[in-house]
Parts: structure tokens; C-alpha cells; sequence
């Protein structure tokens, strides 16, 4: 388990992270940890078990100790390792310079992740932390369904940065058989309160289809019943590099 950074810390190290080339600031994905090898996580940060988001600078606020930490910015970016030591009351700057070694973006290949289960607040920042393109954000599966209670926006397709998009209606529908996830919907498909086994997936894959936008996704190759819903004709895509591979 993660340890929260200590806000009450007996030393400061501020970390500014930039573009090796551009010298500009940038969003990463950091882990860091003490010298018990633990995950430590600042309070107030954007985080996912063992890492939190830096925003281009934050100052961590630690126990006296030894730390490493690793730097990544997606696939394009090298990763950075590096460490610093934290005495009482004292205060350093850390500066990490991120190295990319290829933009492929220039060549016609935009880099997205279509299994999103992150809160839509934070996702901007998540996308540009990951140099995501595309995203688009589960908002209901299952039992969950964060438009329950609340009138979704009238704009679903979100764009930032010029070049960045998500969606904020994507939905997944996981149980025995596996997991099929639908993106470019309008609204969520009523599959809450269906069992593991009942009723069959293909219903909701049928509904999807209704929808001459629906795009829809195996979202891994293994799934006992992913040769029935190639059999359908009705799936676009099947995911390939999945979470699996973590």
C-alpha cells in the first residue's frame, strides 16, 4: 500500500519537470519511494495506487529519508529514473528534463487508450500526463452509472490542446463471458441490474447498433465469448495491447 506524503515533512524538494527541447514545462506520471521501497503519494494530487501526476512542478513536502523515483511521460518519452535525499528542515530543487525520441504524431499515428476508468474532472490532465490524443471516458458499466443523478453535458466530445479529444459517454459491459465496451453512444444502454450470465450481451450489442455512430469493442481477444460476438458482424475492433499485459 501507498504511504501519504507527509504533510507536516521535515524537508521540501521542489520537482520541475520540462521538455528537454522546448525547455517548457509538462505533465508526467511519477513514482516515487521511500528508501523501504513504498510507494509514496503527495496529498492533494492526482493519483492511481502507486503513482500521483505532476503538473509540470510540485513541491513534496517528505520525511528525512533516501528516494527514487521514475519519471514517464507515454511511449514517446525516455523514462527517467533519478533520486534525492531529504534532511530535516532542509530545502532542494529537483529539475527532470524529459527526452522524446520520437513524435509520431508527424508521422499520421495519434496514440489513445479506449479503457478509461478515470474521473472526468481529472482527465485533461491525465491525457496530457500519458501525451494521449484520444480517450474516451467510461462513465457507466455494470452497476455504475455516474448519469444517474445528473443531466450529462450537451457537448459529449471534448477537445483541449487542439489535438486532444475524449468522450464522455463510453460504456462498458463486463461480465462471465468478458467485456465488450461501446464508445460514440448518445446515452448509457440499460444494462443495470443484468446478472453474470443473463441476459446475453449480444442484447446490448444489438441496442448499440441502433446507433449509426456506435463504435464497439472486444475489449480483449480471450474472452469466452468473444468467438460468438465475432460471429455477430456487429463488433468493430478487439483490443490487443490490453490491460492484461500490466
Amino acid at each position: 500500500s501507498a504511504e501519504p506524503a507527509n504533510a507536516a515533512g521535515e524537508g521540501k524538494v521542489k520537482v520541475s519537470v520540462v521538455d528537454a527541447e522546448s525547455g517548457e514545462p509538462i505533465p508526467v506520471r511519477m513514482h516515487l519511494k521511500n528508501s523501504q521501497g513504498k510507494p509514496v503519494i503527495p496529498r492533494g494530487t492526482v493519483s492511481w495506487k502507486d503513482h500521483f501526476i505532476v503538473d509540470g512542478e510540485i513541491t513534496l513536502k517528505l520525511r528525512p529519508d533516501d528516494y527514487t523515483f521514475q519519471v514517464e511521460r507515454g511511449p514517446e518519452y525516455k523514462i527517467r529514473h533519478g533520486n534525492f535525499h531529504i534532511e530535516r528542515r532542509a530545502e532542494d530543487h529537483h529539475e527532470i528534463a524529459m527526452h522524446r525520441f520520437v513524435d509520431l504524431s508527424k508521422e499520421g499515428w495519434w496514440s489513445g487508450e479506449l479503457h478509461v476508468h478515470r474521473p472526468p474532472k481529472d482527465i485533461e490532465l491525465l491525457m496530457r500526463a500519458e501525451d494521449l490524443h484520444v480517450a474516451p471516458v467510461i462513465t457507466w458499466w455494470n452497476e455504475r452509472n455516474i448519469w444517474a443523478n445528473q443531466t450529462p453535458p450537451t457537448s459529449l466530445m471534448k477537445r483541449f490542446d487542439d489535438n486532444r479529444l475524449y468522450h464522455l459517454m463510453a460504456g462498458e459491459d463486463e461480465r462471465e463471458g468478458g467485456a465488450l465496451l461501446y464508445f460514440n453512444l448518445h446515452r448509457p444502454l440499460p444494462i443495470t441490474g443484468s446478472s453474470r450470465e443473463y441476459p446475453s450481451p449480444v442484447k446490448f450489442l444489438d441496442m448499440a447498433r441502433e446507433s449509426a455512430d456506435a463504435h464497439i469493442d472486444i475489449e480483449k481477444p480471450f474472452w469466452w465469448d468473444m468467438p460468438v460476438w465475432v460471429a455477430t458482424g456487429k463488433v468493430d475492433s478487439i483490443g490487443i495491447a490490453h490491460n492484461h499485459m500490466q
